[in-house]
């Protein structure tokens, strides 16, 4: 259900809002503005499912930085330069997270290793660096990780037929499960939609059985997951963060998350960009 700023509704919690949630709530907040300009405090509470004070407090937030102005009911972007500008900056934390957490994970791969890579685009920005470390054996059900690696001959590509999906770009259903259960790998990465509570969530039944699947045929698996999957969500379950020999996340995830993760014994890792000095 949506009202006239475009802005999605859900049932409004009444929980007390955790400290740690804020800041990232009130950058999303600006995201929204930037599109609509404007919206009242009753779309954005029930947008993110808090109360109409815990709007009013981020609100009061980002009015003391400048950022926006509180109108009757609502909010509006007051100096949209100077937000634009925040996002920007953010934007460029995320991608030199992003990028960070790729370089990690090409560490992990040796010469002659048996690799899985999935279909996420998380794992797709991996691919530039693989040829350097040929000769390797790729194991796919994604086609564009076929496409983007068919011009180099030290790289053995071995493609999972079955049912292909159009707007992934990649094989999925039985045939393409039993053509992987045949085949062994030493290393999978992967990523996925959200992380919620310890778990792995995707959104998709059928993605969730062939990466099932093929976690299971690999001596280690590697999830590739930027601080922006840790949110609420998620509909259908892959697995527990337990599951996975590696965890590799930026240096943006929340210290209160990562120290609970830590505290449940996860293989998180947080990936330090490189030092540029």
């Amino acid at each position: 259900m949506t009202d006239n700023t475009g802005l999605s509704h859900s049932p409004a919690s009444t929980r007390p809002a955790r400290r740690g949630d804020n800041t990232a709530r009130q950058q999303r907040i600006l995201d929204l503005l930037l599109e609509t300009g404007n919206a009242t405090i009753d779309a954005l509470a029930a947008h993110f499912d808090v109360s109409r004070m815990t709007i009013h407090r981020d609100a009061n937030a980002l009015a003391q930085q400048g950022l926006v102005e509180k109108l009757h009911g609502g909010l509006a972007l007051r100096n949209r330069t100077a937000t634009q500008k925040t996002v920007t900056y953010r934007t460029a934390l995320a991608r030199e997270g992003k990028q960070a957490i790729i370089a990690r994970a090409i560490s992990l791969i040796r010469p002659e290793q048996v690799l899985v890579l999935d279909d996420s685009t998380t794992v797709a920005e991996m691919l530039p660096l693989l040829p350097a470390l040929a000769p390797l054996t790729i194991i796919t059900n994604a086609m564009g990780v076929i496409e983007a690696l068919a011009p180099y001959p030290d790289l053995r590509l071995i493609c999972l037929g079955g049912d292909y999906n159009r707007p992934r770009n990649a094989f999925f259903g039985l045939i393409c499960e039993q053509a992987a259960q045949g085949l062994h790998a030493n290393t999978m990465f992967l990523s996925t939609s959200v992380i919620h509570n310890g778990t792995a969530f995707q959104s998709n039944p059928d993605i969730i059985k062939i990466k099932r699947v093929l976690m299971e045929i690999c001596d280690q698996t590697v999830l590739l997951v930027d601080s922006s999957k840790f949110r609420k969500g998620g509909l259908y379950r892959l697995a527990g963060l337990d599951t996975f020999d590696h965890v590799l996340t930026d240096a943006q995830i929340e210290p209160a998350m990562y120290e609970k993760l830590k505290a449940a014994n996860i293989p998180l890792e947080i990936c330090q960009p490189r030092d540029r000095s």
